[in-house]
């Protein structure tokens, strides 16, 4: 009799592993982990953008209605400032705050000059007021000498600049200076109270200088102290060299300031052009026309509305499609946008600098 053949067991031979991934698994779920991820910082890059975008513009249209007031309060919008007055270099009080007429800069012609007249230095000037009783007839100034004018609270705001927009820089201008034509306007030759010997601007003695009358301002009621930068000189192509607060600068209480919008970058002002020193005249042409903002390349929208097309000077490539409601403003103020650069050589840049440009105009 034969012996029974063993059973053999009705399951599947077990081939599948033990545990754990295969390497082409692994990779896979990292290839997904990366991939979310990277859709997940560009969503939030997107939004940080949208929100740097909208916090910009509220900012923009602050300052707007700041204009607003002011030239409510004076007849006038305030002027351009800049660096004229070579003697004060970078650092100085004086560096970018003397008054420019848009003849007084570079450019080959009228038009060209007019592409480079804006200023980073006038809204923080004239809406805030940086400055002490020597500057714009308020204020203390730090590390100044005991006394009334480094007392004044609040610290912000400013006395009435004049009919010459610039605290009598070119009406009332510092005897020993008023012999130099070439200083009228010059941060130098301010004289608040139009004393007929004013102290020095380098001294101290400034600070105590009796000045009276009524304080207008601040026009911007609330400002967030990292949107305050300093201006501490230029590069070789005029690009502004800004520093902030938590830099530790030693020197920032005297730098000139800008209002810098959400990508860190200064906020230009641009306003139509005055015709002499007299900042509620309007500048003509030598044709007669009056020159305005629609000569701006910069400031032209990326596409004009066909409604709203003019025409204005050519830019650089030829091309001279304006906007009516931009050669009808008053003024306007400008963000770099998220790339922090502009072209003002053409409207349409071929490297679209200026596709992403924020242009507020105000009448």
């Amino acid at each position: 009799m034969s012996e029974p053949l063993p059973i053999r067991s009705l399951r599947t031979p077990r081939t599948a592993r033990a545990g754990g991934f295969t390497l082409t698994e692994l990779l896979v779920v990292v290839a997904i982990i990366v991939l979310l991820i990277g859709t997940l910082f560009v969503a939030l890059g997107a939004a940080a953008k949208r929100a740097q975008l909208a916090k910009t513009t509220f900012l923009m249209g602050s300052i707007a209605s700041g204009l607003a007031k002011f030239e409510g309060d004076f007849g006038y919008l305030p002027p351009v400032l800049g660096p004229r007055d070579t003697t004060s270099a970078p650092g100085s009080r004086g560096f970018a705050r003397d008054v420019v007429k848009f003849t007084q800069v570079a450019g080959a012609n009228e038009i060209e000059q007019q592409q480079n007249w804006l200023s980073y230095t006038t809204l923080a000037e004239y809406l805030i007021g940086y400055g002490h009783r020597g500057e714009d007839g308020y204020g203390g100034i730090p590390g100044g000498p005991a006394g009334v004018g480094n007392k004044e609270l609040p610290p912000f705001g400013i006395r009435g600049p004049g009919p010459d927009g610039c605290w009598g820089a070119v009406d009332a201008r510092q005897p020993a200076l008023s012999a130099n034509p070439q200083f009228a306007g010059y941060f130098r030759a301010r004289n608040p109270n139009r004393s007929p010997n004013p102290p020095a601007v380098n001294n101290n003695l400034w600070n105590t200088q009796a000045v009276e009358g009524r304080v207008y301002g601040p026009y911007i009621d609330t400002i967030d102290e990292r949107l305050l930068g300093g201006l501490a000189g230029f590069d070789a192509s005029g690009r502004p060299q800004i520093v902030t607060p938590d830099q530790g600068v030693a020197n920032f209480d005297q730098l000139p300031k800008c209002l810098l919008d959400y990508w860190g970058e200064p906020i230009a002002y641009y306003r139509a052009p005055y015709g002499g020193d007299d900042p509620a005249s309007d500048a003509r042409k030598p044709g007669g026309d009056f020159f305005s903002l629609g000569d701006v390349y910069v400031l032209r929208p990326w596409e004009v509305d066909p409604n709203d097309r003019s025409v204005g000077a050519a830019d650089l490539g030829g091309d001279d499609s304006s906007s009516a409601g931009l050669k009808s403003a008053s003024f306007a103020l400008l963000s770099k946008g998220a790339d922090r650069a502009f072209d003002r050589s053409r409207r349409r840049d071929l490297g679209e600098f200026n596709k992403d440009n924020i242009v507020l105009t105000g009448k």
